[in-house]
């Protein structure tokens, strides 16, 4: 990569980093923020394995110089909450330990040290895959979703900035206004799996959609939810 080859991140690309060394956590934040995008930095191993993700990020980097049991076990939390991508830092080489973070759900493994470029290349390279979708634009009445932007315009001109699975979702319910989606449908969708605790995070995205719609563009009473399923009704 070289000075004249841009990145090319999403606007409001959301890294969630865990990284327990004192000196090497703000450098990841300093180099994302850097680049325009938001990260979420967590120093503590204990925090980050009771905390619960209120806006579910895009990218999540494991970079703890903890054991590998509590490695591993930071990788399942974070794969049970949520399907964005997980990188996992390792200390050395170890085929052992490799081959148990990608059974845990890790998608990449890197062995350290790392340096600022190649962090910044992997993000990218990430961010890219969670993107490649094809996502085209949708209108209503009342709003308008822009891929280019993972914004919805609401009537009045106002931008609701998403997350990428809040984009996903209501780019979904977006597609067939009126039309009531199956909770497994959307799982299915969205999330790419049919785990039984997606229903939970569904119901807390669509309550957090719902928030940023009222809140950020006055919209209200978009999203309904029937027996088992949503939908998107503008009357």
């Amino acid at each position: 990569m070289t000075k004249s080859e841009p990145l090319n991140l999403p606007v409001s690309l959301r890294v969630f980093i865990i990284c327990d060394q004192t000196d090497t956590a703000p450098i990841w934040g300093y180099i994302i923020r850097e680049k325009g995008l938001v990260a979420i930095i967590e120093t503590s191993v204990q925090r980050a394995m009771s905390r619960t993700l209120e806006d579910i990020p895009d990218l999540i980097i494991i970079d703890v110089n903890a054991s590998h049991k509590d490695r591993i076990a930071l990788c399942k939390k974070f794969r049970a909450i949520c399907s964005c991508p997980i990188l996992l830092f390792l200390p050395t080489n170890n085929e052992v330990e490799i081959l148990e973070a990608y059974t845990a759900g890790v998608d990449e493994c890197m062995i350290k040290p790392i340096s600022p470029s190649i962090f910044l290349a992997k993000i990218a390279a990430w961010s890219r895959r969670s993107w490649t979708e094809p996502m085209s634009p949708r209108r209503t009445n009342k709003l308008r979703l822009d891929p280019s932007r993972r914004a919805a315009v609401a009537e009045n001109g106002e931008d609701v900035r998403l997350t990428n699975l809040e984009f996903r979702l209501l780019h979904l319910l977006m597609s067939r206004p009126g039309y009531v989606f199956k909770g497994k449908e959307i799982i299915q969708t969205v999330w790419g799996s049919q785990r039984e605790q997606d229903q939970s995070l569904l119901k807390n995205m669509v309550y957090r959609l719902r928030k940023k719609l009222d809140e950020e563009a006055g919209e209200t009473n978009l999203i309904q939810t029937w027996p088992g399923g949503y939908s998107f009704q503008e009357d």
